[in-house]
């Protein structure tokens, strides 16, 4: 009767701890709250069924089956890739119960009756600290469920929880054919694997046990530093936006100008790397940092006086000359910038954006006169954008030139002005 019940409170903890594994390590969103509850609800009872029917392995087989089940009903898409995280949740479990289980009384020689009382002792403290999580835990688990529900995880974090699972999976298998040959305690144990291999398995199982549990406690934190770092990231970029905003406030002709070209900017870097072009350069990270820089390109206009930022009519050449000084003097902002604030990706591309925006691919624009591929890409690609953006939008001094004259312009001026892979990508995605 005692084993029955142990066996019962080992497929429950199986289960319990898969789900708050998939919910709390692996980031797995739940369903509505009340269609979750109902799945806990009938999943206890189906694995329940299938334990009576059938025997402890294959309900547990039904946990992981039914964890596997709420993982893909959970999801909005890659529905069926929630079934392949199945892998590495069996050797993650083990990982933390057959240590706990298993090793203790085998090591301290415990009769029958005493690992009995050893393990519904374990499960006592287990029920007593779910128990308390579910109390005391409220609060966190609502910072959880509306900070954390839609991130996921890195794909470090996910190979380096495969790799545990698979070995704490290899670890448990074969730690308990060692205790089953010896018969479950180490003084009745006669054969290869028994008291010369009772200190490894020991250490081993230690090892194992606090592996996983650290491995699982580093991602936690992991997830809950990379979603502060996100946050702050966001307010960084909120904030640029607002200096930028500052900064083209002064100028009449040019509203919404930076919100229209970082959209414009996001487009065609996306375009340029769904065709693998310049795939060394447009990373990930690239193309992010692009977006987060794009609004501080013309942040050296704070510099420009208002007589000649805001000229209703033509600039003379004198004037001309003053405004191209805000490429130098962008650069000379965001250079001190990251003196004071240190390196940082999308403050070394709005360097370069600020500065060389009005290169020409053909080497005839300004400020240094630097040509084709010497133009850094992010500069390359904000060219097409700022331009496109002046030529329809209206300014005091013109009005919004039709879209389809300003594509055949941008269209021209490829190779000469513009780079031509960027242009092709904009009107791509443009006269899509």
């Amino acid at each position: 009767m005692e084993r029955e019940i142990l066996q019962i409170l080992e497929t429950a903890a199986i289960t319990v701890s898969g789900f708050l594994i998939k919910k709390y390590v692996f980031l797995e969103p739940d369903m509505e709250a009340k269609k979750q509850r109902i799945y806990y609800l009938v999943s206890f009872f189906l694995i329940g069924m299938v334990y009576f029917a059938l025997g402890k392995d294959a309900a547990s087989m039904a946990a992981l089956l039914m964890i596997g089940f709420n993982i893909c009903l959970g999801r909005k898409r890659h529905r069926l890739r929630g079934l392949a995280l199945m892998i590495p949740f069996p050797g993650i479990i083990n990982g933390l119960l057959v240590p706990a289980l298993l090793v203790p009384p085998y090591l301290f020689a415990m009769s029958e009756q005493e690992k009995n009382v050893y393990q519904f002792m374990l499960y006592g403290v287990l029920a007593v600290l779910l128990i308390s999580f579910y109390v005391k835990g409220k609060n966190w688990r609502s910072w959880f469920h509306e900070n954390m529900q839609h991130r996921s995880l890195r794909k470090s974090e996910k190979y380096l929880l495969w790799i545990i699972g698979i070995l704490m999976l290899l670890f448990a298998n074969h730690t308990v054919v060692q205790i089953t040959l010896d018969g479950g305690n180490i003084r009745t144990a006669d054969s290869m694997y028994g008291r010369e291999l009772a200190p490894f398995i020991g250490v081993t199982s230690v090892s194992a046990f606090v592996m996983t549990l650290t491995i699982i406690v580093l991602i936690m934190q992991g997830n809950k530093r990379t979603f502060y770092h996100e946050r702050v990231s966001s307010m960084q970029s909120g904030m640029i936006t607002f200096m930028a905003e500052v900064v083209e406030n002064r100028d009449d002709n040019t509203g919404g100008h930076i919100r229209r070209t970082a959209e414009y900017v996001a487009s065609i870097a996306k375009e340029l790397k769904r065709e693998g072009i310049y795939s060394t350069i447009l990373t990930d990270r690239y193309l992010s940092d692009m977006v987060v820089a794009a609004p501080l390109h013309d942040i050296g206009k704070i510099h420009i006086p208002d007589s000649v930022l805001n000229k209703p009519g033509k600039l003379t050449e004198e004037e001309f000359e003053i405004m191209k000084t805000h490429t130098t003097a962008g650069e000379e902002l965001l250079t001190h910038a990251k003196a004071e604030l240190g390196e940082s990706g999308y403050l070394n591309t709005a360097v370069e954006m600020a500065a060389y925006h009005h290169e020409w691919w053909n080497g005839k624009g300004y400020p240094y006169g630097i040509s084709g591929e010497e133009i850094p890409l992010c500069a390359r690609i904000m060219a097409v954008a700022d331009v496109f953006d002046a030529l329809t939008s209206k300014r005091c001094y013109k009005s919004a030139m039709p879209l389809e004259k300003a594509y055949a312009i941008i269209r021209e001026e490829s190779g000469t002005h513009f780079d031509p892979a960027v242009v092709e990508a904009f009107l791509s995605v443009s006269l899509a």
